[in-house]
């Protein structure tokens, strides 16, 4: 692929990819640099909206096109994170009444990995000349791999993984609901079991006569 750069206001190339990555290494193309590419059409983006250069660190991207590593830890991070905190529970045989705690904080930070992830995948996508996903996507992640991968070219293992997650997660919830059910209808007899009423004061007044 042959790239054009804007040389203090002078149009220059062609180069190959490795050489205008060469010329960003050397500091003579810097993030805010113009470039254009025949996939660009009509319209010259700065280095750091052609997939060249990251505007978070602005470190080089080596490879053509957008990276997984953040795919991938939005989709198995939080999960997997859940995952160990209730097996961890489970060795500690820690009972449902003491998990609440420690449940609910690492369900906020799989929160914050998710979306953090979901956002810088997302950035990722855009930094290689590409419109990502609609961001509503992230309710639906199977439905944002598919989007994902026609977008990027690329991506299959991802759609496939998060199909299968989804298909375990339906299959525990589907499992546990008779149990969720019990439990409820438990907590339910137990809240119409009529309180427990006080002695009658007449009845203390004759113990009190008897004695």
């Amino acid at each position: 692929m042959e790239w054009f750069y804007d040389n203090n206001g002078q149009q220059a190339g062609p180069v190959s990819r490795e050489e205008i990555l060469r010329l960003i290494m050397q500091r003579q193309i810097k993030p805010e640099t113009l470039v254009w590419t025949p996939e660009f059409g009509s319209t010259w983006r700065p280095a750091s909206a052609a997939g060249l250069v990251s505007p978070l660190t602005g470190l080089l991207r080596m490879s053509s096109g957008s990276s997984e590593h953040w795919a991938w830890v939005l989709l198995v991070g939080p999960w997997l994170i859940q995952r160990l905190t209730l097996l961890i529970l489970d060795l500690r045989q820690i009972p449902d009444s003491g998990r609440v705690g420690t449940i609910s904080v690492v369900g906020m930070m799989s929160l914050i990995l998710f979306f953090v992830s979901f956002m810088l995948d997302r950035t990722s996508i855009r930094e290689s000349g590409k419109t990502p996903p609609g961001f509503w996507w992230w309710l639906f992640l199977p439905g944002y791999f598919w989007k994902r991968r026609q977008i990027v070219g690329r991506g299959l293992s991802l759609l496939i993984v998060s199909l299968v997650l989804l298909t375990v997660n339906v299959t525990e919830k589907i499992y546990q609901f008779p149990q969720i059910e019990k439990e409820i209808q438990m907590r339910h007899g137990q809240m119409d079991q009529p309180a427990p009423s006080p002695p009658s004061a007449s009845g203390q007044d004759s113990q009190q006569e008897d004695l």
